[in-house]
């Protein structure tokens, strides 16, 4: 009783830890899924979609933009909410225990509010980076080549 008491002590929490390591992990790989997704859509339909993260809520929406919209792109909180895309908005919602640390483009670095990609029906992007942490210090970083629209996901990437 005495040794599965010990063993128990040592294998619970390292199980918790895997648990919230894989959250993070699959959370990258969704997010990174979602913007090829939308890169793929852009190119297809010929049409502009934005991916915007709601940092505070822990969300990822990709909205496609119709083209006579399309100079009215920058998405900002008092936007957000009367945005009316043509095509039915794709959302995915972030697990409890990852949250994005911070979001980076060219020309702002966001920690709270909303942060948004850009892209548009040649293939290209606006770019961007976001780091996403869980409980335990984990990072994840996915990245938007702005000029390719290309897709990278890195592990550990604390200072991007």
């Amino acid at each position: 009783m005495v040794i599965i008491a010990a063993v128990s002590a040592f294998v619970g929490p390292r199980m918790a830890g895997s648990l919230t390591n894989m959250d993070l992990r699959t959370a990258s790989k969704r997010i990174a899924a979602s913007l090829r997704y939308a890169r793929s859509q852009a190119v297809s339909e010929t049409t502009t979609y934005v991916a915007v993260f709601d940092i505070d809520e822990g969300r990822l929406s990709i909205i496609p933009i119709d083209s006579e919209d399309e100079e009215e792109v920058e998405v900002n909180e008092a936007e957000s909410n009367s945005l009316q895309p043509p095509g039915k908005p794709k959302h995915y919602i972030f697990p409890e225990n990852v949250r994005i640390e911070k979001a980076i483009s060219a020309d702002e670095e966001a920690t709270s509010g909303l942060f948004s990609m850009v892209f548009f029906a040649d293939g290209g992007s606006s770019g961007g980076t976001v780091i996403l942490m869980n409980k335990r210090g984990g990072f994840y970083s996915v990245t938007v080549d702005f000029v390719t629209g290309t897709v990278e996901l890195g592990e550990g990437a604390q200072d991007a």
